[in-house]
């Protein structure tokens, strides 16, 4: 009856059985089915009478109407799947039409052939775990009994049944060449068949969990590097609307990364040097100064109005190719010296890789330092699309390392919208102009920059700067991060759908996380030594988790 998916799960409908069950495309069971058996163990034929589909922001839900019939008997009931990002929920209500003695009715559960060997813990009704595994052999009798839950591992992944109704257990059923472990209700050890008058009920639940595991390493990718923040005009513009005079407190955070310009223009990026200076006294910060000029005479007269003082880093770029040009540099790298300028001189792109990776050239010998920028909607906008471009981050940063030689990288601005165009042939219409980004202010925007600064902890990078909103949870996690500047991060394996950042304190590994889906997750984050915790995140969520 067709494929049904809802976050990380998939089933195959055939008829009334949900078949070839998935997580995140991976195999996990054969299938499972609500099953009526007789006196004689001869099996019933299920038909569906309707099927109702519904899809809701946090679910899927599927109601089969089942009839079974065959041998003289008949019998009726109500399959109810929920399929929600933490897992899949049957609940079967069935029915006696007439009278009916049965050797069996109720939920079964196909396990996959390729489950043999593989480690099982079996929960009794009273709660006493057995550790056991499915039988490589074919076992000639039941191998797991007195069942209310099963988990196991595949793929990385923990997985977890638990049923409600009856007392379950396992048997093989590869002894009558069937592809499966089974696992029924109700024991065989009770008496049977069982008289079911008309009207008699029978009701029983399961529930199919997935728990994603983070296994944190003993070993250090790398230490946080020094966090900056950008964005000088909304920042500017947060800021106007805080009652509170006098310079905000941002512990940690690096500098004020400002791309500036004798004339901007909207759309380029770039603020005057008056709005950056206000800003970074207001916030208190050093200034990582970037010069946009059409030529040499406006990059000098921009770098002359700088309070150098205050400057911690200083780089030039063309308006036109948006990359370092050798006249532009000499330029600037003679009047800064004449200054008495002792910062760090910076060179390279101050758009995409594409750029500096086009013009290698561009990272001038002589620079301290190496830039690029780093926007993820330049060809995609859906969330998706965006988590995607994570991985990549940190492979340009590398590529970007190659091109730096032993120099340090200093990245930014990281933003999740363009700030401006780097390939326009033309002035941008006003229609085309960077607006107000409203992924922002989400939980989204946390979540992907905690995946950027994960990304961009490769060994080159010294700093990055992020153009977030301070009041949003996106600033609220980089003034978090800033503060732990210098600290070790250590490795990590997660799946790709869990953003993990584990860093060693005082007090123990701090791992934040984020949910890189939009839809809940299940979470065990396991230290170096066998601890874990367990955690569910909501969409998007980002947290953090403090193991020993």
């Amino acid at each position: 009856m067709g494929m049904y998916a809802f976050g990380p799960w998939t089933v195959d409908l055939r008829g009334d059985e949900l078949a070839d069950i998935r997580h995140r495309g991976l195999p996990v069971l054969r299938g499972l089915r609500a099953v009526v058996r007789n006196r004689n163990w001869l099996t019933l034929t299920p038909s569906v009478v309707s099927c109702r589909v519904e899809e809701t922001g946090d679910s899927l839900r599927l109601g089969l109407d089942v009839e079974w019939e065959g041998y003289t008997d008949r019998y009726a009931g109500r399959v109810s799947v929920v399929l929600d990002g933490l897992g899949v929920s049957v609940v079967f209500e069935g029915t006696a039409m007439a009278e009916f003695a049965s050797n069996r009715i109720g939920l079964v559960v196909l396990h996959r052939p390729d489950d043999a060997g593989r480690a099982v813990t079996v929960t009794s009704p009273a709660g006493v775990l057995t550790e056991s595994a499915f039988p490589e052999h074919i076992s000639a009798h039941q191998p797991f009994v007195d069942i209310a839950a099963l988990s196991w591992e595949r793929d990385g992944v923990a997985y977890q049944l638990n049923f409600e109704g009856d007392v379950f257990e396992t048997e093989d059923q590869r002894n009558w060449t069937d592809a499966s472990f089974k696992t029924y209700s109700t024991p065989l050890s009770r008496p049977f068949p069982v008289m079911h008058r008309e009207g008699d009920t029978v009701s029983q639940s399961l529930r199919l969990s997935a728990r994603q595991a983070v296994r944190v390493g003993s070993e250090a990718v790398g230490v946080v590097p020094e966090l900056g923040i950008s964005g000088v005009g909304s920042l500017l513009a947060e800021l106007a609307s805080d009652p509170m005079p006098g310079p905000c407190a941002l512990p940690g955070i690096g500098s004020l990364l400002a791309e500036l310009a004798l004339d901007p223009v909207p759309g380029s990026g770039c603020v005057s040097v008056e709005a950056a200076v206000e800003l970074a006294s207001r916030l208190g910060l050093p200034l990582d100064a970037r010069i946009v000029a059409s030529s040499p005479a406006e990059a000098v007269a921009v770098l002359r109005s700088l309070p150098l003082d205050r400057v911690v880093r200083l780089g030039v770029y063309s308006a036109a190719s948006h990359v370092t040009e050798a006249e532009l540099w000499d330029a600037v790298a003679v009047e800064a010296k004449e200054l008495t300028y002792d910062g760090e001189l910076l060179a390279g792109a101050r758009g995409h890789f594409t750029e500096l990776n086009r013009n290698p050239g561009s990272a001038v010998p002589e620079a301290g330092g190496v830039t690029y920028s780093i926007t993820p909607q330049m060809h995609a906008v859906e969330r998706e699309a965006v988590i995607e471009t994570l991985a990549m981050q940190s492979l340009t940063a590398r590529e970007a390392g190659r091109i730096a030689g032993s120099r340090p990288l200093h990245l930014g601005p990281v933003t999740l919208a363009p700030r401006f165009n780097a390939v326009a042939t033309e002035a941008p219409l006003a229609e085309e102009l960077p607006s107000r980004d409203p992924l922002r202010e989400t939980p989204f925007a946390a979540a992907w920059l905690l995946g950027s600064v994960a990304a961009l902890t490769v060994p080159g990078v010294a700093s990055v700067s992020y153009g977030v909103e301070l009041g949003a949870p996106a600033g609220e996690l980089l003034l978090q991060l800033a503060s732990l500047r210098g600290r070790e991060v250590l490795t990590c394996t997660e799946p790709g759908t869990v953003a993990a950042y584990p860093i060693r304190t005082a007090d123990g590994l701090l791992v934040f996380a984020a949910n890189l889906t939009g839809f809940a997750s299940a979470i065990r984050f396991i230290g170096p030594s066998g601890e874990y915790r367990d955690v569910e995140l909501a969409p998007w969520q980002t947290t953090t988790v403090l193991l020993p």
